[in-house]
């Protein structure tokens, strides 16, 4: 079954991810912004911005920013779960994407950072 990068509504996943983690973690603080529970949550929310920014456009140091979060004992499953599904999107695109040119050297790019982001929080 060919998975699309898109949901029913043309969004692309990770902006309704990002999208979703953001609105659910904006509620609370919300109502009560100098709360403890309110910092944290706006920390989850920063984690979860620096997270996808960093699988959407790796740089030198996304690896070492995923792996900081990932493995913190609180988040590590979602985060894992997150990079796999990534991985999952990338390699039902390069599966469709026959031709060898840039745009399969990107997805190719893709899979091999998000298996080594992968494999860095697992051997935690």
């Amino acid at each position: 079954m060919k998975r699309s990068k898109f949901n029913h509504h043309g969004l692309s996943v990770r902006l309704t991810t990002t999208l979703l983690c953001s609105s659910l973690l904006s509620f609370p603080v919300l109502a009560d912004c100098g709360s403890p529970i309110a910092q944290q949550e706006r920390e989850i929310g920063v984690m979860v911005k620096a997270i996808d920014k960093a699988i959407a456009t790796p740089q030198a140091d996304s690896l070492e920013l995923i792996y900081q979060y990932g493995t913190d004992s609180r988040y590590y499953l979602m985060i894992r779960g997150w990079l796999v599904q990534e991985l999952a999107g990338v390699n039902s695109q390069l599966e469709a994407y026959k031709q060898q040119d840039e745009r399969r050297r990107v997805l190719e790019q893709q899979v091999s950072f998000l298996q080594q982001a992968i494999r860095r929080i697992d051997l935690e």
